[in-house]
């Protein structure tokens, strides 16, 4: 079957046509297959929609990335994308300037970034995707959120590279749930930097800090600076492997007049610059835990 690209029904000769087409409303459908496409998208509720083995590919428009979405209200969908590259170093699979967007089942893998968003992003929900192998020159990073709320569920972030953080937020709201975050055998940053602080909760989520990671600490916060005016912190129920053989921070903070609630949590390995109460676990090793970090495969 030829790959196809479909407008509201119609067929279309390319995604970037499709883009450029589109009306509030509608629904672009990629078919199976390989596609050296993409294209700036400045209309509102629209779905870009892909099937089992849609795949975008080595595309990047404007200097930004393969998808870059103007429009509000719009939402990606069972899409793969990969080796994004431009010349800042920042090319992005999805690169939102819009407000409200949503990512669902997408595969965002070994580019400079999975996802970008700046100023006035409004809520950004990330649902049952995955980002691997993004990062370029610690300046990009599986995803990097400017402005906005975001949350992230059901979703896994491996691998990043490069000095990479997984999960970068400058969101005045930051809620991560039933995540996985792994540096495995990546060269990268924080597994979670929220350099300006604001909300933060993560809960029964799992992390891993890789023996190559490039900084000791897994979770940052307020680190540049308190810039929203709402700011607190849980994490709770959560499990952190602690894999970096010269120590593990898992909590950096400077401000330590922050609302912070850290408990329930499993933590398995090395433990350093940290203290935590007697309501979280800690253990020296996953044997003496009875627990293995467990990836699931690619959807």
């Amino acid at each position: 079957m030829a790959k196809e690209v479909r407008l509201d029904g119609i067929v279309v000769n390319s995604l970037q046509q499709a883009m450029l087409l589109a009306q509030d409303g509608s629904h672009i459908q990629l078919s199976s297959g390989i596609f050296h496409d993409g294209g700036v998208l400045t209309v509102n509720f629209v779905t870009i929609e892909g099937v089992k083995g849609t795949h975008l590919q080595g595309f990047s428009t404007k200097g930004k990335g393969t998808l870059v979405i103007k429009g509000n209200n719009n939402e990606i969908k069972n899409i793969e994308c990969s080796h994004v590259s431009v010349k800042d170093n920042n090319g992005a699979c999805v690169r939102f300037e819009g407000t409200n967007i949503k990512l669902t089942q997408v595969y965002f893998h070994d580019s400079e970034q999975g996802f970008l968003s700046g100023k006035n992003s409004g809520i950004i929900v990330i649902d049952n995707s995955r980002f691997e192998r993004l990062g370029m020159a610690g300046q990009a990073h599986g995803i990097y959120v400017g402005s906005g709320e975001l949350y992230i569920k059901d979703s896994t972030f491996l691998s990043s590279k490069d000095e990479g953080h997984e999960i970068k937020s400058r969101a005045k709201k930051t809620v991560i749930h039933k995540a996985i975050v792994a540096s495995l055998d990546g060269r990268d940053s924080r597994l979670v930097d929220v350099p300006n602080g604001g909300v933060l909760e993560i809960t029964n989520s799992v992390f891993q800090q890789g023996n190559n990671t490039s900084n000791w600490n897994l979770i940052g916060y307020g680190l540049e600076g308190i810039k929203h005016n709402k700011n607190e912190i849980k994490i709770i129920n959560n499990t952190f492997f602690l894999d970096r053989k010269n120590g593990n921070k898992l909590f950096h903070i400077r401000n330590q007049s922050i609302k912070t609630v850290i408990s329930d949590n499993t933590i398995i390995g090395k433990l350093s610059g940290n203290k935590f109460d007697d309501s979280n676990q800690l253990y020296k090793s996953s044997k003496e835990a009875g627990l293995i970090l467990s990836i699931p495969s690619i959807h």
